[in-house]
């Protein structure tokens, strides 16, 4: 524990590599009188991870080699509201019950899927779809592939790789795309 201008810190819910801090009153103190969109606030440290809070921050480290597409993925999380992509474990994710739909629009467990990517899916896709093992479209090709929200079974991602997923992916999958950009022309709309 180090201290910080905002007291950042690791190890939110215990993961070590989850960067962000509860002292929002401390950022906007430092910020009060300026003009800003969104906040970004890079820790100088090269340790890996970060933290983005929809709606509120993104915090990442600056000095870590994968630092580029980490402060891209946690924009994902706290400017677009998206969902983290990858899976840990086959038991169910207390944040995401089966018989709820998340709220985020790039996963789902299928409750009232009509309400996020289907019209993005090509006529005759499996729901689920199969993971294709020689695929070479991973990053573009719609369906709803399973594992997400942290667990293996249950919950769907709209492609095999996206930006919410892995570090490694060049962009963000086109439902993130659309998610991010109805976002922006919300606020943009005069």
């Amino acid at each position: 524990w180090k201290s910080t201008a905002v007291s950042s810190h690791f190890n939110t819910f215990y993961s070590d590599r989850y960067l962000t801090t509860s002292r929002v009153k401390s950022i906007h103190n430092w910020l009060a009188g300026i003009p800003y969109e969104h906040i970004i606030i890079l820790a100088n440290t090269d340790t890996y991870g970060g933290g983005g809070i929809y709606n509120s921050y993104t915090l990442t480290t600056a000095h870590h080699p994968d630092f580029r597409p980490v402060v891209v993925h946690e924009f994902g999380h706290s400017f677009g509201g998206l969902a983290d992509e990858y899976a840990y474990t086959e038991a169910p994710s207390p944040q995401y019950p089966y018989n709820v739909e998340p709220w985020e629009p790039n996963i789902t467990t299928l409750v009232n899927f009509g309400s996020k990517w289907k019209d993005m899916i090509p006529e005759g896709t499996a729901i689920p779809t199969p993971t294709a093992t020689q695929d070479t479209d991973l990053y573009t090709k719609v369906g709803v592939y399973e594992g997400a929200g942290y667990t293996q079974k249950g919950i769907y991602r709209p492609t095999t790789e996206c930006r919410m997923k892995i570090n490694e992916a060049p962009v963000f999958c086109p439902v993130c795309q659309r998610a991010l950009e109805r976002l922006i022309n919300f606020y943009t709309a005069k």
